[in-house]
């Protein structure tokens, strides 16, 4: 079968890119340099803190690294999907890829930057990056594969249960999420990423690791840094501009 042009350009410039180093990251502070550090070493590790810290980001990057590297298999990326405070853009169109898309974009962008262009759509179609849905997970066992589970202040407990067994040989979980109280929709007893920081605290359970970052830790942009701020004294205060229980049914109308 005869080639284009392009199909050619993209094939040489993909093994050129797989034939040389991966570009390194450079940590920006303290908190990124513990995580990039638990990461190279820790089976199981929890990125939790602040928005705009970068946690996603540097989980990707590593995911990314360790493919090129040929340390893992696969990639497999999870999120607790919660529509954002219950709004939904309803049944989309497609098979389950294209249906989780939407949800898993962030994700694809970061390995798209990291990786040359062209072969995350193409690993996705090989099953080399596998976008999952939480309600598929049971019964799996992934071996040689790095799980990034994003958005995980969202989880409930027994999704946390299901996830931490599923980890099979050689393999690699990094939970991303933000648990201060204003960023999950679990509005009822303690969500999934808490409990898992508890359950690991209480067992003493090895070959983990938490990477806590703080609002000083935020480096995607001044105002995201000043916005955070305001929701979390706001949080704080005995004088809300709008109460808590207020907001929290707001969620509860939305769904």
């Amino acid at each position: 079968m005869k080639r284009s042009q392009k199909t050619i350009n993209q094939r040489v410039k993909r093994e050129k890119f797989l034939s040389t180093p991966f570009p390194e990251l450079k940590p920006l502070n303290e908190n990124q340099a513990k995580l990039l550090e638990a990461l190279r070493y820790t089976s199981l590790v929890v990125a939790r803190g602040s928005a705009g810290t970068g946690k996603t980001l540097l989980a990707c990057w590593h995911a990314a690294k360790a493919l090129h590297n040929h340390k893992i298999n696969r990639i497999v990326l999870l999120r607790a999907y919660q529509p954002l405070a219950g709004r939904t853009i309803g049944f989309t169109p497609g098979d389950a890829n294209e249906k989780l898309k939407p949800y898993y974009q962030q994700m694809l962008d970061y390995l798209e930057y990291d990786l040359v262009k062209g072969k995350v759509e193409a690993d996705i179609k090989s099953g080399t990056i596998e976008i999952c849905s939480l309600e598929t997970i049971r019964g799996r066992s992934w071996d040689k594969t790095c799980i990034i589970v994003d958005e995980s202040q969202n989880l409930f407990i027994p999704e946390v249960q299901a996830l931490v067994t599923r980890l099979g040989a050689d393999s690699q979980m990094i939970f991303c999420g933000d648990d201060s109280g204003h960023q999950t929709d679990v509005k009822n007893g303690l969500n999934g990423l808490s409990y898992l920081k508890a359950l690991v605290h209480k067992y003493n359970i090895d070959d983990t690791a938490d990477v806590t970052f703080t609002r000083d830790d935020i480096v995607r942009s001044d105002l995201t840094r000043e916005f955070v701020i305001a929701f979390e004294e706001e949080a704080q205060t005995s004088t809300p501009i709008v109460p808590l229980s207020e907001i929290n049914n707001q969620f509860k109308k939305g769904r």
